[in-house]
């Protein structure tokens, strides 16, 4: 809380501010409340927090600010008074008196608080091998509504326990329809939105792999993508004649389990789209009008369902011919350089809904990226043009990040969803996250540990520099330093950083062991715990790749290797902690060829 914060008698009795009235004003600023409130203004004195009397209202005319969820809490020698325009709006007065109660004593105040983006939520990945218990996902959800934050979506490829579909989700302990429903109640009862999400065009590969599902994809082989990789067959053939009734099958199970009011239909990065059997059609009315085509039939089966379909808007603005009107489009970025103007303008100037959707710059890392994870934020806050602000958690490569990485992501998502950009307080994020003020700012600390080999201000090896005067280019996107160090072939001579650069990365991992803050709960201790191991283990690895190529270097990598046994050990128990089993192996294997592969 810095600017919102203000006494409403500084200034008066001579223009001097008294030593108590000095002391009220770093009582406020050490109030820790998660999101920061738009107006915070201390009247003087305090009260204890034990008993408070509370009143709450429907009282229009006395809420300062504008919208439905807007609210005003005042606290005085009587109490607390909670007025709101709606139900909503006392629901979030009341999370932010929950919030104060936590101290013993409580600022005589007055909040008048309402939110940037009418929609304010998250989106969990369940697809890429770690589907959460539902313990895990109970709590998320407690955590959002103390947040004030009013949307879920469970991004789902093929981990939902569809009847009928066995052969795609038999062995990824999938989430069952059952489990869908009583989470949607769950949600409902603490003012979440619990809205549908399946992937309805690319990012198919886990049903195409399967003889039953193969016939329906665009290739009949993999190929090596642009990036050059190699890549499985992963997006639907828009004109094969049983793609329609397959999705149609999925939505019609999956919708009106989901009390949300939108559902999300993805169809983002279709890598295949135009190369294999619809390549004719894509060449003669262009892979724009394929693509709109096949979004729209998706985006009517939804509607028919009494859903209001959202889509992936990728980075080109995808306003081509034949996408519906009435179509929300999700415009996504994770980085603290991307443009999300240009695709939102794009589509508001034909009258579509649009959301940004940011990132939590959490995934391809195990330590996280606080400074690259708040510059997206903030760009994607900047657009109040947009109604919905969705913040997205994805588990690209396995998904290795610790939950404690991921939820500090969702918090600083908390806050710029309710008070626009630049309003992270990192004490507040670990109270209400963790229950610990300190652990936020370790959090921080840790994923700013590579930040400078992340933004290019350290020399490779080869005695190179980037230069990055202006942000036009970045040696790393979507990934950390630590994490490339740790995917790159041992012997491969390539990457960011000498060797002071990486010895300096790890001096900064011995201060956070030793400070790590005492009292946590044991889960989370050994959490941070492993997430740093992982990341001194691999700076370990960077210094050794540095060395002179020699049969001594190569007896030292053996070794370093089989350190990674016991990391490897506990990222499985830790696994079993918060996640289902289903996925693990394939992440496991994942994480064990880049400790040992070469």
């Amino acid at each position: 809380m810095t600017a919102e914060i203000r006494l409403l008698t500084e200034g008066q009795g001579g223009g001097a501010t008294s030593l108590a009235m000095k002391n009220q004003l770093m009582i406020m600023k050490n109030l820790l409340l998660l999101p920061v409130p738009v107006r915070c203004e201390a009247t003087g004195g305090d009260i204890s927090s034990a008993g408070i009397a509370v009143c709450e209202l429907i009282a229009p005319a006395e809420v300062g600010e504008p919208g439905d969820e807007a609210y005003r809490l005042v606290i005085d020698a009587s109490g607390a008074r909670i007025t709101a325009r709606t139900a909503c709006g006392l629901r979030w007065g009341r999370a932010t008196l929950d919030q104060l109660r936590l101290h013993p004593r409580i600022p005589c105040l007055v909040i008048d608080d309402a939110p940037r983006f009418a929609h304010r939520g998250v989106m969990l990945d369940i697809s890429r091998d770690r589907v959460p218990t539902m313990a895990t996902l109970f709590g998320l959800v407690d955590r959002l509504a103390a947040w004030k934050m009013n949307h879920l979506q469970l991004y789902i490829e093929h981990t939902l326990a569809y009847p009928g579909h066995e052969d795609a989700w038999r062995s990824s302990s999938p989430i069952t329809l059952e489990e869908l429903s009583a989470l949607d109640a769950y949600c409902t009862g603490k003012g979440v939105a619990l809205t549908a999400n399946q992937n309805c065009l690319g990012h198919f590969e886990r049903w195409l792999k399967h003889p039953r599902y193969a016939p329906l994809a665009e290739m009949e082989g993999g190929h090596m993508s642009s990036g050059g990789w190699y890549t499985r067959p992963n997006t639907l053939c828009p004109g094969e004649p049983r793609v329609q009734p397959l999705i149609e099958d999925l939505l019609s199970q999956q919708l009106p389990r989901c009390s949300g009011a939108y559902a999300n239909i993805g169809c983002d990065e279709p890598w295949d789209l135009g190369l294999g059997r619809s390549k004719a059609d894509c060449e003669a009315r262009t892979r724009g009008v394929v693509f709109s085509e096949h979004v729209a039939k998706v985006a009517a089966i939804a509607r028919n369902l009494g859903k209001k379909p959202q889509f992936w808007c990728d980075p080109h603005p995808n306003e081509g011919d034949g996408l519906p009107k009435d179509l929300t489009a999700l415009v996504w970025g994770y980085e603290d350089i991307d443009d999300f103007h240009t695709r939102t303008q794009a589509h508001r100037s034909v009258g579509r809904e649009v959301w940004v959707a940011p990132g939590t710059s959490c995934w391809s890392s195990t330590t996280g990226r606080t400074w690259n994870r708040r510059g997206n934020l903030d760009l994607a806050a900047r657009e109040t043009d947009a109604v919905g602000f969705l913040s997205t958690a994805w588990g690209d490569g396995g998904h290795h990040q610790q939950w404690p990485i991921t939820l500090f992501g969702f918090a600083d998502s908390a806050m710029a969803a309710w008070s626009g950009p630049g309003h992270y307080d990192d004490p507040a994020a670990g109270l209400h996250a963790f229950g610990n003020p300190e652990l936020g700012t370790w959090l921080a600390q840790l994923g700013n540990v590579d930040a400078d080999l992340c933004q290019g201000k350290c020399r490779r090896w080869d005695g190179s520099t980037y230069d990055l005067s202006g942000k036009n280019t970045r040696p790393l996107i979507n990934s950390t330093a630590l994490w490339r160090e740790l995917i790159t072939s041992f012997f491969e001579r390539w990457g960011e950083g000498d060797t002071a650069a990486w010895q300096e990365i790890a001096a900064r991992l011995d201060v956070l062991h030793s400070t790590l803050p005492a009292g946590l709960d044991s889960l989370l201790a050994r959490e941070c715990q492993h997430s740093l191991g992982v990341a001194r283990w691999t700076c370990e690895r960077a210094i050794m790749r540095r060395k002179e190529i020699s049969n001594s270097l190569r007896e030292e990598k053996k070794k370093h290797a089989a350190a990674f046994l016991p990391h490897m050990e506990e990222y499985r128990r830790l696994w079993l902690e918060r996640s289902r089993y289903g996925g693990l192996e394939d992440s496991a294997h994942h994480y064990w060829m880049f400790g040992i592969r070469d």
